[in-house]
């Protein structure tokens, strides 16, 4: 009620900016079928490799019919669900495959944390919050003070952040194969504080720099995707790493395979953030050749910005 409250106060009236709103009925209906074919198989998990192979061709084929028919679209001078706009831009397509990459390590991490916590050492659920907790504290701290970084640094803030996701994630399996058990939830801590952080300084300003390159009649659809992009990743990531957990820890609860699923979980974690930082560094090589700007010090900043984007 207060968000409303607020909302009503504080937001801009609202605008239109498209001639044409007519909704992309049919282009919507192949987007939702391309999602549930990439998200059905990691849900339940096919019986044959045959199978497999299967969702994976109906992917490809209605993913092929999705793109012809946003083409055939705007031939016909009709909107598309996609905004051509968006297609072509090449750092909001990598700022979106750095947030799905972001957002699926960090789900996919806290969950296996979890289960290696209570199913593996036997902990409590008070125990494994009290182990989990400082990254949340972690996060809203660095949220907060990660644009004064912005400032001096620019989209350098989210390699920076990439990189100490890194090295926690790969902390965290150094300290599974090697501490002692007793002063394993304490250690783990420790590599939650940096991954606290390091959402921190990734999240926010990742979103605002991909935001910043949708136009201004795609600012909806762009955020849209953005959002639906992570969704999509956070299911596809949870399911897989997961596995990886439950395959290399087959033993009963308590049994030392324990450490070594976690281990290699996070080195899965660390992999995935690392496809980030590449992805990351590659659109600050594209940004940086076409334009000097620098980030807006707040991220309600990027609603102005996408509306001066030609």
């Amino acid at each position: 009620m207060a968000t409303l409250a607020l909302a009503v106060r504080r937001l801009p009236p609202p605008r239109r900016t498209a001639r044409n709103a007519r909704l992309d009925v049919l282009g919507l209906g192949l987007a939702c079928g391309c999602t549930l074919t990439l998200m059905v198989p990691f849900i339940r998990t096919p019986d044959s490799g045959r199978e497999a192979l299967l969702w994976a061709a109906a992917l490809c084929a209605l993913a092929a019919v999705f793109a012809a028919h946003q083409r055939l679209r705007v031939r016909r001078g009709r909107r598309p669900l996609v905004h051509p706009a968006l297609r072509s831009s090449r750092p909001y397509a990598l700022g979106t495959v750095v947030a799905m990459a972001q957002f699926g390590s960090s789900l996919a991490a806290s969950l296996v944390l979890t289960v290696f916590l209570q199913d593996g050492l036997g902990l409590s659920a008070l125990l494994t919050a009290a182990v989990t907790l400082p990254s949340a504290v972690a996060m809203g701290v660095s949220s907060a003070l990660a644009w004064r970084l912005v400032r001096r640094i620019g989209p350098r803030t989210v390699t920076v952040g990439l990189a100490l996701g890194i090295g926690a994630a790969l902390a965290g399996a150094v300290i599974a194969l090697s501490v002692p058990t007793a002063a394993l939830p304490v250690a783990l801590a420790g590599t939650q504080l940096l991954a606290g952080a390091a959402s921190g300084l990734s999240v926010a300003p990742n979103q605002t720099q991909v935001l910043q390159h949708a136009p201004a009649e795609a600012a909806g659809v762009g955020g849209g995707i953005l959002q639906m992009a992570q969704r999509i990743a956070a299911a596809v990531c949870l399911s897989a790493v997961s596995a990886v957990y439950l395959y290399a820890a087959p033993g009963p609860p308590g049994d030392g395979h324990a450490r070594t699923g976690y281990a290699f979980a996070s080195c899965v974690c660390a992999a995935l953030l690392a496809v980030a930082l590449v992805l990351s560094l590659l659109r600050g090589a594209t940004t940086s050749s076409r334009t000097s700007t620098r980030l807006p010090a707040n991220p309600v900043d990027v609603l102005p910005a996408a509306e001066k984007a030609p």
